[in-house]
């Protein structure tokens, strides 16, 4: 199901739901994304996708909007290669959602592929009754401390070793989601 397109300074992204002929262009993206001890294993990341009431969202590049010749090409023989991003998400007992990541391929970012997904995530949870969104994220990636700023999320502490892997501290974010629809 097709749920929203984006062009934003001359690439176009679609949304859609995650199709389980996806996970291994979703783990190869998430390996891109973060390095090892921070990125998932395929076993956490399929955990993820497949838990019972999980949001998994994917972003891809519109036709002809896959980067260089031969990304585009590798889109055509293969449709996985045209995701260019995904989130995963879970609903807490209806209460609250947690962002569990958000990853977007480098040539990608800062087009609004990530702002789309975010949105939509959010409208997803909002629908299943969650008044609020909580995530993490490494206090060193300032790129994503801004974009959930951006999007309203706010640090509600730092937790110490959260990646003990890098020794590396995270900040806990929240967002309260109006109940009512963004336009």
């Amino acid at each position: 199901m097709g749920l929203n397109t984006t062009n934003t300074a001359g690439l176009a992204f679609s949304i859609r739901d995650y199709r389980a002929a996806d996970f291994d262009r979703l783990w190869e993206i998430d390996q891109r994304c973060f390095p090892p001890g921070i990125s998932y294993t395929q076993m956490e990341l399929s955990g993820f996708i497949t838990r019972r009431n999980a949001i998994t969202l994917v972003g891809e590049f519109q036709s002809g909007e896959a980067g260089d010749d031969a990304d585009l090409a590798s889109a055509e023989a293969n449709p996985a290669d045209r995701i260019a991003g995904f989130v995963v998400a879970h609903p807490i007992r209806r209460k609250y959602g947690r962002i569990l990541t958000l990853d977007i391929l480098p040539e990608a970012r800062r087009y609004g592929l990530g702002i789309k997904l975010m949105t939509a995530c959010e409208e997803r949870l909002r629908s299943l009754g969650c008044a609020e969104v909580y995530l993490e994220t490494a206090v060193n990636n300032g790129p994503a401390v801004g974009l959930y700023g951006k999007l309203g999320y706010q640090i509600l502490r730092t937790i110490p070793d959260y990646y003990a892997s890098h020794s590396l501290d995270a900040y806990q974010m929240r967002k309260h989601l109006s109940s009512a629809h963004p336009l």
